[in-house]
């Protein structure tokens, strides 16, 4: 049995075997010829090639074989410089080398170099790279130098040695770049200096002394606790015992071209870009591009600093084909070409270098990438980077159903165990959130909404309190109402407004109870608000004199009394006050109510009727400020039954076309509703036309009797209901046949000219979501039956003529 066993396995073996070799076979054999058979030039080259490494190896035996002729995926031996295919994406995203290398670093999965001290054997095509999204330095290399060369960028590819967290992409000893964003843009905000026109704010009663001295304290405390974390982060540095054998691939940025002042580096690994003279690369063997390969004749004995990058010179760098045409001469032969045809001269290339040898054309195939590479972005969806105290998710809008893109992790403790805070970023949601920031530490949660959106908000954040929960919120609707900010807790609730035609601009509020999660009461007043104070502070109207025009306005709600101050005049440092205490119900006003203070004793007072005239506008002010807050309340808890009923029917927009269609599409169905509403209001006003006779009727109404009115005028607001979802459906197929009929007569699209087909598009997109806003209608209305049977009951039950008989 066990040797029948052997043989089933065996046989299992090379029947999956033979089954690989098959596919792969097959594989190949719908590649390219250039990627299976070396032409007869490309064999000279390979030869050419070997014999530079033989004589290279001959006068350098304590240097390793250089990266020359590796095999690619088909078994084939082709010349580095070939496998660089200069070619332009063609897209809007990749116009730079920041987009092309941190696409590069996103789409492509590290596969380490085994043995990491040797050059690979293999080199793979990049569009083969782009097919497996996995790839090792060299291929992720050469992918993103043929990206800059198709973008007019001076790029070259390096193979040399790197530090171990560069060659092995371990970043955990890094601080996370988004914080160093993030403190940089706080610095920037904090040390903004004060112009020398701009207004002083009022200075302080403290001692810049002891300010200065508890600065200092702060910087001191601060650099000790950075320098503990440094030790700490060093202290868990092992020493590498192959430093500075590690072989690794990256790439190297001329100047010169597309306004490049300074050599750099870019790690195609990670996106960044570096320095020339950077400790993490420790060495350089060689260089390519598209059109040679260059040997580093330098040290490297003190890593890359002192390396010079002038590649036309000899007895810098050697190049492996030394009458090619280089990227510089080619550059100097087009403007020479240029200035000649403006000057009326005709020139060749094949003047200029008459015995030059040139490259052959790149065998591998033309580098595609498409819009859905851009959207899934990292292999299987979802990449993750540690860094120090940190954690960086990035994941693909295609993957996640709520949009998110980005999740930053933070921690307290190296070991990463206790988390601080989390940080997520969104992308095209019906919401239009952007952020969302839970802090851990202070247990609050913020969020930040792009603009033009419901009540206009920006900016959400709240937090528990002992008493309940504080919410901070930031709006943009300088139109409506010029609100700012709110803050709202269960104390006190403070509002900052901007460009009001009434130059309100801060208004504080205090609770006596806290505020209510109940309804606003009907009553509207600053006692049945349960307010105890009111602040309001004015900006300067010009148009009124400083000594009425008022700058602060405050209502003592239990003293009944409305303290009032004004501007400042010119030349005075005192301003005028005024306080009135209001008259209980019934109560005349009186002198004894009233106070005044004149900082210019050349105004005469105010005499009684004039003080009775100012509480009566104060009186009347006053609960116009009452039902402003009554408002904000209100506004408070529609936002909030928003942002719930928001997460609930979430959606996520794939593109800008599909997102406007969507806001389209919701005022198409918010029109629709207003419509039905006011339809269904005339129905009800129809059904209950008999009832306004019944008005005037002295008789009172039986049990039996108003129970059968009742019953009568709910079965014919049923029949009006009926009547509305048919003339809903009619609608809904009116719809439908209109756009069988248009796609009948538009059943030859191609004889169209540009604009009538983008006309026609048009009206399909304005049909479908005419038509899907009409089957929610339907549907809804459909749903809503019941519930507003139940309704129109209960107001007919609760009517004064029948509401005797259906008191329980």
């Amino acid at each position: 049995m066990l040797l029948a066993n052997r043989h089933k396995t065996r046989g299992r073996r090379r029947s999956a075997s033979w089954h690989y070799l098959f596919h792969e076979g097959q594989i190949m054999l719908r590649r390219p010829e250039s990627y299976r058979i070396n032409s007869a030039k490309e064999k000279q080259l390979v030869e050419i090639a070997d014999n530079f490494q033989r004589q290279y190896l001959l006068l350098y035996p304590d240097r390793k074989p250089l990266l020359l002729c590796p095999v690619n995926e088909c078994g084939v031996r082709k010349f580095v410089s070939t496998t660089l295919r200069p070619t332009h994406p063609g897209l809007c995203e990749l116009h730079s080398w920041k987009d092309c290398s941190s696409f590069v670093a996103d789409f492509l999965a590290l596969q380490p170099l085994e043995p990491p001290t040797e050059v690979p054997s293999q080199l793979f095509s990049p569009t083969s790279v782009l097919r497996s999204q996995k790839a090792t330095c060299f291929e992720s290399s050469t992918l993103l130098c043929s990206l800059l060369l198709s973008l007019d960028y001076d790029a070259y590819c390096i193979s040399g040695y790197a530090s171990r967290e560069i060659c092995l992409l371990d970043q955990s000893l890094q601080q996370c770049p988004l914080l160093e964003t993030q403190a940089k843009s706080v610095e920037s905000q904090t040390s903004k200096q004060e112009t020398k026109y701009g207004v002083r704010c009022q200075k302080e009663l403290r001692s810049l002394f002891l300010l200065e001295q508890e600065r200092k304290q702060q910087e001191a405390k601060a650099a000790l606790l950075q320098e503990e974390e440094l030790q700490e982060v060093n202290s868990r540095r092992v020493a590498d015992p192959l430093r500075g054998l590690r072989v690794h691939c990256w790439v190297l940025v001329l100047s010169g071209k597309r306004r490049i002042q300074e050599n750099f580096f870019i790690d195609p690994l990670t996106g960044s870009s570096f320095p020339t003279n950077d400790d993490n690369f420790q060495g350089i063997e060689s260089v390519w591009n598209c059109f040679n390969c260059y040997v580093n004749k330098q040290e490297c004995s003190s890593g890359c600093r002192d390396v010079l990058f002038d590649l036309e010179d000899p007895r810098l760098w050697e190049p492996v084909f030394h009458d090619a045409i280089s990227q510089q001469q080619l550059s100097r032969a087009v403007q020479s070409k240029r200035e000649d045809q403006i000057l009326g001269r005709i020139t060749k290339l094949t003047e200029i270098f008459p015995t030059k040898f040139r490259l052959l054309r790149p065998w591998v195939s033309r580098i595609e990438v498409s819009k859905e590479d851009l959207q899934t972005r990292f292999p299987g969806g979802k990449k993750v980077t540690h860094y120090i105290k940190a954690k960086l998710e990035r994941l693909s809008p295609a993957v996640t159903k709520d949009g998110l893109v980005s999740r930053l992790t933070t921690y307290k403790d190296l070991d990463c165990t206790e988390v601080t805070a989390v940080k997520e970023w969104y992308q095209n949601r019906s919401d239009n959130l952007e952020e969302r920031h839970f802090n851990k530490l202070e247990n609050s949660t913020t969020e930040h909404f792009k603009p033009r959106r419901a009540f206009g908000l920006l900016f959400h954040k709240w937090k528990a309190v002992t008493s309940g929960t504080e919410r901070e919120m930031r709006f943009d609707r300088p139109e409506l109402d010029g609100l700012e900010q709110r803050v709202v807790s269960p104390q006190a609730m403070e509002e900052s407004f901007k460009d009001r035609d009434d130059f309100l601009y801060f208004r504080h509020v205090t609770f006596g109870q806290g505020v209510s999660s109940k309804p606003c009461p009907l009553k509207t007043g600053l006692e049945n608000l349960n307010v105890l104070k009111v602040v309001e502070r004015f900006h300067r109207n010009e148009s009124k004199p400083a000594n009425e025009d008022v700058a602060k306005r405050v209502f003592l709600v239990p003293e009944m009394q409305i303290d009032l101050t004004y501007h400042l005049m010119d030349h005075r440092n005192i301003p005028s006050t005024r306080s009135i205490t209001k008259p209980k119900e019934g109560q005349p006003f009186t002198n004894d109510m009233f106070s005044e203070f004149q900082v210019d004793r050349s105004q005469k007072p105010l005499g009684p009727l004039s003080g009775y005239r100012l509480a009566e506008e104060l009186k009347d002010e006053e609960e116009n400020v009452a039902v402003q807050i009554k408002a904000s309340l209100k506004e408070v808890e529609k936002i909030l039954d928003c942002r719930e009923e928001e997460e609930k029917d979430l959606r996520v927009f794939s593109s800008l076309l599909e997102q406007v269609l969507a806001v389209k599409q919701k005022w198409v169905e918010a029109c629709m509703l207003k419509e039905d509403h006011l339809m269904l209001r005339q129905k009800e006003m129809e059904v209950l036309v008999p009832l306004q006779k019944l008005v005037g009727c002295n008789d009172a109404l039986s049990a039996e009797e108003a129970n059968s009115y009742c019953m009568n005028f709910l079965d014919k607001y049923k029949e009006k209901l009926d009547e509305h979802t048919s003339f809903l459906e009619q609608n809904l197929e009116t719809l439908q046949m209109d756009q069988e009929d248009e796609s009948k007569d538009h059943h030859h699209p191609p004889a169209m000219s540009n604009e009538e087909a983008e006309l026609w598009c048009h009206l399909c997109w304005d049909k479908k979501i005419q038509i899907s806003a009409a089957q929610r209608r339907l549907e809804k209305h459909n749903k809503q039956m019941k519930d507003r049977c139940k309704a129109f009951l209960l107001n007919l039950q609760q009517n004064p003529l029948f509401a005797v008989h259906f008191v329980d």
